[in-house]
C-alpha cells in the first residue's frame, strides 16, 4: 500500500491555533479579573455608602428622664436657634445668682436627659448647667459628626451668657465624643469658654468615622476606611471641616480636662495626641470606661465627681 505523506506545513497551523487559543484564554482571564475587582469594589462602595449614611443618620431622641425625675425644682427651660434657624431644646438649671454656667454636651447617638445626673451634682455645689440637645425638632439633617454642632454650641453659649442670673463673661463646657469636638472647636473660637472638659475627643471628623467603622466591623480595613472616607467627604461637600488639632494653641492659659476610656482604643489614642498637643494647664485622666458607654453605679459616681472638681478648681462662683 502507498504511504500517506505527510506535508511540514500540519504541525504549523497545529502550534498557530493553540498560541491563539492560549492568547483568547488569557484575555478571557483578564476580563474576568478586572470584572470581577471592579464588581467588588462597586459592592464595597455601597456598603460602605450604607454604613456612612447609618453612622451620619444615627440619633437617640428618647428621653428617659427630666429634671423632675431628680426633684429639682429650681430650672427653666431654655430653647434656643441654631444657626440654620431650628430651634434646640435646653434646660437652664439655676445655682447661685451671678456664677458662671457649665454647658454639658452630649455625645453621639445621645441626647441631653442621658447627662443629666452629671448637671444635676453641678447645680447642687451652685454652679448654673445648661443641658440641651444638639438635634432639633425640625431638621433630619445628617450629623457633620461635630463641626455644625460647633456651631449649635456656640449659640447655646450665646443664648446662656444672655441670662440674668449667669455670669456672662464665662462659661465651662464639657462635652463627650461629637459633643467633646464641638467643646474644643468653640473654646478655639469663643473666649467665654474659660474652663473645658472633654472626653474621648479628635482632630477631624472622619477619625471620629473611622472609629465607629471599625466598631461595627470589628476591626480595622484600610480599603473600607478608604471609601468611607470618600464618601462622607461628598456627603459633607458643604460643610468645612476643621481640624481642632491645629489650632490648640489658641486655648492659651484655659484650664483642659481630657478624659478616655480603655474600652474604645482608636478614641483613647486620639485623645492622648490632643492632650500631647494641648499646651498648658492641662490634665488627663484614663478610665477604664468613659461616658461614651452608658456608666452606672460607682463608675458613673466617680466620673462625675471628677468633672465637678475640675470645674470646682478651675471655674470659681464668684468674680470674673
Amino acid at each position: 500500500m502507498p504511504r500517506t505523506r505527510r506535508t511540514g506545513a500540519e504541525p504549523a497551523t497545529s502550534t498557530s491555533t493553540s498560541s491563539l487559543i492560549t492568547a483568547e484564554g488569557l484575555i478571557f482571564l483578564a476580563k474576568s479579573f478586572f470584572l470581577a475587582i471592579g464588581a467588588s469594589l462597586i459592592v464595597l462602595l455601597i456598603l460602605a455608602g450604607v454604613l456612612v449614611y447609618t453612622i451620619s443618620k444615627k440619633r437617640n431622641t428618647q428621653e428617659s428622664v427630666n429634671p423632675g425625675t431628680y426633684l429639682v425644682t429650681k430650672y427653666v427651660p431654655l430653647n434656643f436657634k441654631g444657626p440654620q434657624g431650628n430651634e434646640h431644646e435646653g434646660w437652664l438649671l439655676l445655682g447661685l445668682p451671678g456664677a458662671p454656667a457649665v454647658i454639658l454636651c452630649h455625645g453621639y447617638d445621645s441626647n441631653r436627659a442621658e447627662v443629666l445626673s452629671q448637671g444635676f451634682l453641678l447645680q447642687q455645689n451652685h454652679f448654673n448647667v445648661f443641658i440641651f440637645n444638639f438635634h432639633s425638632k425640625e431638621s433630619n439633617k445628617l450629623s457633620s459628626l461635630g463641626v455644625r454642632e460647633k456651631d449649635i454650641l456656640l449659640a447655646a453659649v450665646q443664648a446662656v451668657t444672655k441670662q440674668d442670673k449667669v455670669n456672662p463673661n464665662r462659661v465651662g463646657v464639657w462635652g463627650v465624643s461629637v459633643g467633646g469636638y464641638a467643646a474644643l472647636a468653640a473654646a478655639e473660637e469663643s473666649d467665654l469658654i474659660a474652663a473645658l472638659a472633654i472626653d474621648s475627643v479628635y482632630a477631624e471628623p472622619r477619625q471620629f468615622m473611622e472609629a465607629q467603622i471599625d466598631r461595627y466591623l470589628g476591626g480595622s480595613s484600610a480599603i473600607f476606611r478608604f471609601l468611607a472616607d470618600l464618601q462622607f467627604r461628598l456627603l459633607n461637600l458643604t460643610t468645612d471641616s476643621l481640624n481642632v488639632e491645629g489650632n490648640l494653641e489658641s486655648l492659651g492659659d484655659r484650664p483642659k480636662f481630657f478624659l478616655s476610656g480603655r474600652d474604645v482604643p482608636a478614641l483613647a489614642a486620639l485623645t492622648q495626641r490632643m492632650y500631647d498637643a494641648a499646651p498648658d494647664p492641662k490634665q488627663i485622666l484614663i478610665l477604664d470606661r468613659s461616658r461614651t458607654s452608658i456608666l452606672i453605679g460607682r463608675p458613673k459616681s466617680e466620673y462625675e465627681n471628677q468633672i465637678l472638681n475640675f470645674f470646682l478648681q478651675n471655674l470659681p462662683l464668684r468674680g470674673n
